[in-house]
Formats: structure tokens, sequence, C-alpha cells
């Protein structure tokens, strides 16, 4: 073998070298090089879908933001939220867990962790989660953690547990209409009609399309013999929910109201 074809074997066996090394550290061939800019512009793409309810295609921007970037927090636990809302609970857990490896101070993560343990029926350690996000001093919103510990406890029956984490839900965040609805189920569980009926007037107040809320007013008035008001309030439900289950229960409960 002549020295320049030596010379041409030990170039090859170098560079080959070289790109297999490049490959293992995710940067050859089928790979993505980190690029942290671009996973920010799709983890923003993949929250907008994400807030719109396009879940695939917010799983689609997510997964390539976490190509870009595995080590990103925010990535993570998007995924996570993404996951839940597709039933994939355990790959939420996963993702929710390395959002929280990533991060240790990340109270957001916590209780995202805990919403998906309590859609697992694991309750103590939903609760678990909610408390520690709540220990964080730093935790920006609160109240979402009081009002998934309150759902916690209504789903278990624990009605005066669960009176006191929405009310504090909404000391914090009187305008947070989800909260008010659920205080009112609670409420009406304890067939305490009149503070149900001000729970459920608050919640449409706050929110004046939240139709559930309506539905659940007219109801508790259907209970307390108020038909008139009753009746406004199953009208208002056709009105703001047109096409829906809720909009045919309505009408439904309408034609059962004495004229």
């Amino acid at each position: 073998m002549t020295i320049k074809k030596i010379l041409a074997v030990v170039i090859l066996a170098f560079l080959w070298a070289s790109c297999a090394a490049t490959s293992e550290n995710g940067l050859g061939e089928g790979s993505v090089k980190r690029d942290e800019a671009k996973a920010r512009a799709h983890l923003s793409l993949g929250t907008v879908h994400l807030k719109n309810g396009r879940l695939i295609h917010a799983l689609k921007d997510l997964l390539e933001a976490e190509k870009y970037d595995p080590q990103n927090a925010d990535v993570q636990n998007h995924l996570g939220v993404v996951y839940q809302n597709l039933k994939k609970y355990p790959l939420a857990v996963d993702h929710l867990k390395r959002a929280l490896a990533l991060r240790k101070k990340f109270p957001e993560a916590h209780n995202s962790l805990g919403t998906v343990y309590q859609d697992m029926k694991m309750y103590p350690e939903a609760l678990t989660e909610f408390n520690i996000a709540l220990s964080d001093l730093l935790y920006t919103t609160p109240h979402y953690a009081h009002f998934n510990i309150g759902q916690v406890y209504l789903e278990q029956g624990l009605y005066d547990q669960a009176l006191a984490a929405f009310k504090k839900s909404v000391e914090i965040a009187p305008g947070y209409s989800l909260a008010h609805n659920k205080l009112g189920r609670t409420y009406l569980a304890l067939n305490n009609l009149e503070e149900a009926a001000k729970a459920f007037k608050k919640a449409t107040v706050f929110a004046p399309k939240y139709a559930i809320a309506f539905f659940n007013l007219a109801e508790v008035y259907v209970k307390m013999g108020q038909d008139e008001k009753a009746r406004k309030n199953f009208e208002k439900v056709i009105e703001i929910a047109p096409g829906t289950s809720l909009e045919e229960s309505a009408r439904e409960r309408l034609a059962e109201i004495p004229e």
C-alpha cells in the first residue's frame, strides 16, 4: 500500500470516529443541536395551542422544543400538562418529575403534578404536591393550589375541608369564578341553599358566560321554589351555550317548570 493510500485510510478512520463521537453527543445526523432560542419559540407556540385546547398541535411544538433544549424545565412542565389533558397520566408524571428535577423551586410544576395525581385518584400524593406548592412564598398563584385541595376534598365527600379550601381560594382571588362555583357545589351538598345560591351568583357575575354556573344557580332556585329566577337562569344557559348538552338539559329542565 502506498503512503498516499495509507494516509487516506487514516483520514477516513479519523473522520468516521469524529462523526461517531458527534452523534453520541447529540450533534450528528438524526439529532438536533441544542438551540435555546428555537426551544423558546416552540414553547411559546405550544403554550398558545395548549391554552386554546389544540392539544396535538401543542404536543408537536413542545416535543420540538424538547429536542432543542431537553433541559428546559418549562418545556417539561408544559409537556406534563398536555399529556395530562390527553389522559396519558404516566407520561404526564414522568415529564413533571423531570421539570422538578431540573428546577428545585417550581411550585407550578408541583401543582400540576398534584392535579395529575388527583385525576389518578391518588389523593394523598395530590395533597402533598399542592402543599409543597403552597409552601413556596414566591408562588404567584396559590389560589389554584387551594382550589385543587378543595377539589380533592369535595371528591371524597369531605365537605368542611372542601369549604375551607375554596374559601381560601376566593379570599386570595375574589374573581376566581371556578372556585365560587365549586363553593356553591359544596354548599349544595350540605343542603345550604342560601349560601349555594350566593356562591353560584358570584360565579356568574365574575364570568358572565359561565354556563354551568348559571345552570347550577337555576337548579338551586328550583329547590328553593323560586321558579321565575330558575326560568331566567335556564334561559341564560340556552342563550350562552347553544348546541351543547348543557343547552339540551336546560331546555328539559325549563319545560318542567310550571307556567
